[in-house]
């Protein structure tokens, strides 16, 4: 059966691709350890800046709401309500800093890259809660294969807009070119 009826109607296939139980699966989870509090917060603070694996904190985040302990919402609810997502756009280069300190790096590309942020995105629907929204600022290069993405682990139906975000402060193609200035939010 090429499309079994729990999966949907279509799925972008590539090489490298895993199988959504086996993301989840094969995670690693990692303890988390506060480091240090801000202003007024204890016990019962829940907002956290987390450094270190995306993928490994995750998991962790999703053992933390199988748990029933995950839960960032004043109403109470499990899970996270909103997640914005500023991922690598695929350019294959280096990024300095201001002081020509290496910053990051963009280099990974093709299936990889996709298979690299697939694996984030099914986290993210698994540790959202069911009224949950996700926000993927993207440009130009991913873009198309991120939407079928999306439409894949989330579902077509549940894309609420997309987004154009037409900036100014960049230089433009100029010339006989299109201007290129702009990003998109999915």
């Amino acid at each position: 059966v090429l499309f079994p009826p729990e999966k949907r109607e279509y799925e972008l296939v590539y090489h490298g691709k895993d199988r959504e139980e086996d993301i989840i699966a094969d995670a690693i989870a990692v303890p988390l350890q506060p480091v240090r509090t801000f202003g007024r917060n204890g016990d019962d603070w829940h907002n956290m800046l987390i450094f270190g694996d995306n993928l490994q904190v995750m998991k962790t985040l999703l053992e933390i709401k199988k748990d029933g302990k995950l839960l960032c919402n004043a109403d109470g609810t499990p899970g996270v309500r909103l997640i914005f997502i500023d991922p690598p756009f695929s350019t294959r280069q280096e990024f300095r800093g201001t002081e020509d300190q290496k910053a990051y790096q963009d280099k990974i590309a093709g299936a990889q890259f996709l298979e690299f942020l697939r694996k984030r995105l099914v986290f993210m629907r698994e540790i959202l809660t069911e009224d949950g929204s996700i926000v993927v600022h993207l440009d130009l290069r991913k873009s198309h294969h991120i939407k079928l993405l999306l439409d894949e682990i989330f579902s077509e139906a549940q894309i609420i807009n997309e987004i154009i975000w037409h900036y100014e402060n960049k230089l433009g193609t100029g010339g006989d070119k299109l201007d290129g200035r702009h990003d998109t939010l999915l």
